[in-house]
């Protein structure tokens, strides 16, 4: 719960440069909705990057962790059988 409050709390802080970018982007005649929309993602995803890797790199959830385990013994199992497999 709490990295979901992390999480909407961060994508607050992004809208004001969402809103913000295409303005200062009309200062230099560029008003194409694409690029600016483009331009100001960009913007946002540079700024963000650290943020929403601090965010999603804390404690795993009961639920990942679960998810890994199960991939570890699904990997195992299998190379388990493939080499009973190479012996006959």
């Amino acid at each position: 719960m709490r990295k979901l409050l992390n999480y909407v709390f961060r994508w607050q802080l992004s809208t004001p440069i969402l809103a913000i970018i295409p303005f200062i982007l009309l200062k230099y005649n560029i008003d194409n909705f694409w690029i600016t929309a483009f331009i100001a993602n960009l913007i946002g995803s540079l700024i963000f990057f650290k943020v929403d890797e601090y965010i999603f790199s804390k404690k795993l959830s009961r639920f990942q962790r679960l998810r890994i385990k199960v991939i570890k013994r699904r990997k195992k199992t299998k190379t388990i059988y493939s080499s009973t497999l190479s012996e006959k």
